[in-house]
């Protein structure tokens, strides 16, 4: 036989390899995580080829037209989906208006929008809907015009008021809300989910595990709920659990761009920065909106990932978008300095945390804002003030404990109430309680021997009363502020102590009382002579209430 002939047998027992369609859907899926959109589709070209009437494979060839922004030829294969192969796959709807919003016909997303709303039967995207419609009310200029037939309205509405709770870092308040809306609808997922969240912000870790496994339970594939027991696995230090979820997530390709924002910024808390920065590559190139605190965290996951000038771009922009909040202007700085060679080794060895803020140093241990009012209106330094009520030193947690005294508002009430419940540390029990009795909160029963006002005598709950009005008549003014705060605080704090409490005949003695200790504390020289003449009461009777409240151990002398 000659050459030819052995090349042409050879070459005719070779047989053409057949590839099933979820062959290319799982390289398409590849392919697109590594955002190689051209492979990518061409994968799911020839899924679609082989299983042309699999609406699962004609969404995932939608979706990377979508990506690269052939959306016109997108919504051709949706409209197929929809319209002949599978109408109960609603979901479809919303792709819709989606990409009916990026191309700017926002009348054709608005009916697409509302369509979904209308004939979902789950509720994956009625959040997102939400939001869309509000998006596209927005652009067009118009009032909203939301639609009101579904039942889960006024749970929605509820559910919004929960989410702001969250964003202004009143987690109690949002617990509250979120807990009657998961009560009253069990299976409503972004409730469960957010009530998983507030959970964990305040420490409730076993809460929000237990949450997370509901959400599951429901909706095993759920996302958002995934990428929270991630970051609850990575807390709790459960590594063998972690590393498995880890590796499934890094699979999974969103088509909407909220869950890919949520995987992305998930994958960035955990250290996967090379997976973050290529799902925001993706969603920028969706048109996502570019918020500063997408671009920050962008940014954050190429800085880590040493693609330093993209770094440096997407900080840029973030700093024309919120030019004074001065995050970016830092993290530019500390770009350009690694750039020229310039960096602090100490720095570099800090991983930059995944949350729109500049660098926050541990609180010190005298917390001064300008005022009250600063505390209540920031979400930043209420958060702040929550998570280091919960894993702060000891002396920060008291310092805490008195700043959401001096807030008073029922956020500050239910944070001291689940602290004083909670803790282990009976001096921190003792501070919290007293903190909650100058709010006038109503203390549940102790199970530890701790004296309350409801065993007092009668004469202590007069005295009580006369004599924290006598020291709020003796310092009213703006001045006396400081004073008066201190001495309210540690007239409580000695009720708490002593089971039976001096009695004086004038109130007013214990308020020259504490004002001579304060006055003391602060270095002053001060005679209890001139005290107990300016309040116009005898020496004796304030050496007394000194001598009393010296069981404080107040540190003053």
């Amino acid at each position: 036989m000659n050459s030819r002939s052995k090349k042409e047998t050879k070459k005719a027992a070779v047989l053409p390899y057949m590839c099933e369609a979820g062959f290319f859907v799982d390289r398409g899926m590849r392919f697109l995580h590594r955002s190689d959109y051209d492979r990518a589709l061409r994968c799911f070209r020839r899924a679609v080829e082989l299983e042309p009437s699999n609406p699962e494979n004609l969404c995932h060839l939608a979706g990377v037209l979508a990506e690269t922004g052939q959306f016109e030829s997108s919504n051709e294969l949706l409209f197929q989906v929809v319209n002949e192969i599978a109408p109960e796959k609603s979901e479809v709807l919303f792709y819709l208006a989606n990409n009916f919003a990026n191309m700017e016909q926002y009348e054709k997303a608005e009916e697409m929008a509302l369509r979904y709303l209308q004939e979902s039967q789950q509720v994956e995207y009625q959040e997102e809907a939400h939001d869309l419609l509000e998006y596209i009310y927005f652009e067009m200029g118009i009032s909203p015009r939301r639609y009101f037939g579904t039942p889960l309205e006024p749970l929605y509405i509820k559910h919004d008021a929960a989410r702001k709770s969250l964003e202004e870092g009143k987690f109690f308040e949002a617990i509250r809300t979120l807990e009657e809306i998961v009560e009253e609808k069990p299976d409503f997922i972004p409730a469960c989910n957010n009530l998983a969240l507030a959970y964990y912000y305040t420490g409730s870790i076993d809460k929000a595990m237990s949450m997370i496994d509901q959400t599951l339970e429901h909706e095993p594939g759920n996302l958002h709920a995934l990428c929270n027991l991630a970051i609850l696995l990575a807390h709790c230090n459960r590594m063998t659990e972690l590393f498995p979820l880890l590796e499934d997530l890094k699979k999974v390709v969103p088509f909407h761009p909220e869950y890919a924002y949520k995987l992305a910024t998930t994958m960035g808390v955990l250290g996967q920065h090379e997976e973050a920065y290529h799902l925001f590559v993706r969603l920028f190139r969706r048109s996502f909106p570019q918020e500063a605190s997408a671009l920050h965290f962008a940014a954050i996951s190429a800085y880590s990932t040493n693609r330093i000038q993209q770094a440096i771009r997407w900080w840029q922009k973030a700093k024309q978008m919120d030019p004074t909040a001065g995050i970016a202007d830092y993290y530019l700085q500390l770009a350009q300095e690694r750039l020229l060679g310039k960096h602090d080794e100490e720095k570099e060895r800090k991983p930059i945390p995944y949350y729109y803020h500049q660098p926050m140093e541990p609180l010190p241990e005298e917390m001064k804002w300008n005022s009250v009012e600063e505390v209540k209106d920031d979400s930043m330094i209420r958060s702040s003030l929550l998570w280091a009520l919960q894993y702060g030193k000891e002396e920060v947690q008291e310092m805490v404990i008195q700043t959401l005294g001096m807030i008073g508002d029922e956020e500050a009430r239910s944070t001291l109430e689940s602290f004083s419940e909670t803790t282990n540390s009976a001096k921190l029990k003792q501070k919290a309680r007293i903190a909650l009795k100058q709010l006038k909160a109503k203390l549940a029963p102790d199970s530890a021997p701790n004296r309350t006002k409801a065993n007092l005598p009668a004469q202590a709950d007069i005295a009580d009363d006369e004599v924290s009005a006598s020291i709020k008549a003796s310092f009213s003014t703006d001045a006396d502020k400081p004073l008066r705060e201190w001495a309210l605080m540690r007239w409580t704090e000695y009720l708490e102590k002593t089971a039976h409490p001096l009695h004086v005949r004038k109130p007013v003695a214990w308020a020259a009382a504490l004002e001579y200790l304060y006055q003391k504390s602060n270095g002053q020289k001060v005679t209890q002579a001139a005290v107990a003449q300016k309040f116009d009461t005898s020496t004796a009777t304030l050496a007394k209430c000194v001598k009393e409240l010296s069981m404080l151990d107040l540190n003053l002398f």
